[in-house]
């Protein structure tokens, strides 16, 4: 294996571990009745201003 290949390789777990990370936080938040953190709704492809309009419309 490249050391090229290595870090493309490394690249990519990073990646999965950091939206992986995002989603558990997400979670964790709506679960205690929390608003989960911008950049966590941010880093798994969430709006996080028509996230928060739709949580609204919902009560």
């Amino acid at each position: 294996m490249t050391m090229t290949a290595l870090r493309t390789a490394v690249t990519r777990i990073r990646a999965f571990l950091d939206v992986m990370d995002a989603a558990i936080s997400a979670s964790a938040a709506v679960r205690s009745h929390h608003v989960p953190a911008i950049a966590d709704l941010r880093r798994l492809g969430i709006d996080p201003n028509r996230a928060a309009l739709d949580a609204l419309s919902r009560v």
